[in-house]
């Protein structure tokens, strides 16, 4: 049998190769080259006692959007790419024949009800037609679930990544992928109202903060209709405990994003 040269190269885990590819070819060529590697088969998995195992976010994408040290990078590269669970992306297909709405209907639905075959082509298409109305759209998704799955700070990152370079499939889809498999629990949010509510800023912890800061900067870029719902709705996750992937952490400590 024919050896994947991409497994091999990430199971010798040489540092100084990688920092020499990144430093040739880009820290995003390298991040689309090995978006095979990111994406989980299933984050949740129930067995026959009801038991849950539930998987994390992989954070490579963020760690790559504000990290610029090559040493890093290449050790990211390592740490995150999960060799045993190598998915085949396929060219997404386009979905032309349809209107502006008709895309944005099917894609929140098609992201809520988890079907990544359609949610990806929905979302390709519109992302290549109308940027603002995408972003938008995945915003009022990703504000809808639990923060703790960072799905707001990852539709930033797609958006940040694609302000510096131009359209990439791999990027795309390991983003879509993610937003779409991983599974999210909307009762605290079904349950907020409209009423105007205050951080307790002082009192959370530098995870809440950094989170927090992006949220604000969303909201002043777009103008989403139930930002009051989602504000309350993340007031009430920060009642309990919120914490940033370590990596991630550390990268963002006292950056201003």
């Amino acid at each position: 049998m024919k050896k994947d040269v991409k497994v091999e190269f990430l199971k010798a885990k040489n540092l100084d190769t990688c920092i020499e590819l990144i430093k040739e070819k880009g820290k995003f060529n390298i991040l689309s080259d090995y978006a095979n590697f990111y994406d989980r088969r299933t984050y949740f998995k129930v067995n026959e006692n009801g038991d849950i195992f539930q998987k994390t976010y992989n954070p490579i994408t963020l760690l790559y959007l504000f990290c610029d040290d090559e040493k890093k990078l290449a050790d990211y590269l390592f740490k995150y790419s999960y060799a045993e669970e190598k998915q085949n992306i396929k060219k997404i297909d386009r979905a032309s024949n349809l209107d502006i709405e008709s895309l944005k209907k099917n894609l929140m639905k098609t992201l809520t009800n988890s079907h990544l075959d359609f949610s990806k082509i929905f979302a390709k298409e519109l992302f290549l037609r109308d940027k603002k109305a995408f972003f938008e759209l995945m915003y009022n998704f990703s504000f809808m679930g639990n923060p703790k799955d960072l799905k707001v700070l990852f539709v930033y990152a797609l958006e940040e990544i694609f302000n510096q370079i131009n359209y990439d499939e791999n990027i795309f889809y390991t983003i879509i992928a993610y937003l779409t498999k991983f599974r999210d629990d909307y009762s605290i949010y079904m349950n907020s109202t409209d009423e105007t509510i205050k951080f307790d800023i002082e009192n959370y912890n530098e995870d809440k903060k950094i989170y927090l800061n992006v949220a604000e900067k969303i909201f002043a870029r777009y103008n989403l209709i139930n930002e009051n719902k989602f504000r309350l709705s993340l007031c009430r996750y920060f009642e309990n405990d919120f914490e940033l992937n370590q990596d991630l952490k550390d990268i963002l400590k006292g950056k201003d994003i």
